[in-house]
């Protein structure tokens, strides 16, 4: 899913998606799971929705990302 071939559309990407998730944990303390999909699919577009749980793991595993299971929502790991 990470590595695009040729008929892959970039603004769907993983990688592309991520970072438009980010920029948007930057801007708010937490956000919720069912905002930040809404967030991403008014920006991106509809067809960012398939990849939008590739890219929340990929934050995850990067260590970019910690999720709160009391209030369904992300928050950004600012360890450096």
């Amino acid at each position: 899913m990470i590595r695009p071939d040729r008929h892959t559309n970039l603004d769907y990407s993983v990688v592309n998606i991520s970072a438009f998730i980010l920029k948007e944990l930057n801007a708010y303390y937490h956000i919720s799971y069912d905002t930040l999909l809404h967030k991403v699919t008014d920006t991106l577009g509809s067809q960012a929705r398939e990849n939008y749980p590739y890219a929340l793991n990929f934050l995850f595993l990067l260590g970019k990302l910690n999720y709160d299971q009391s209030t369904d929502s992300f928050r950004y790991n600012e360890t450096k």
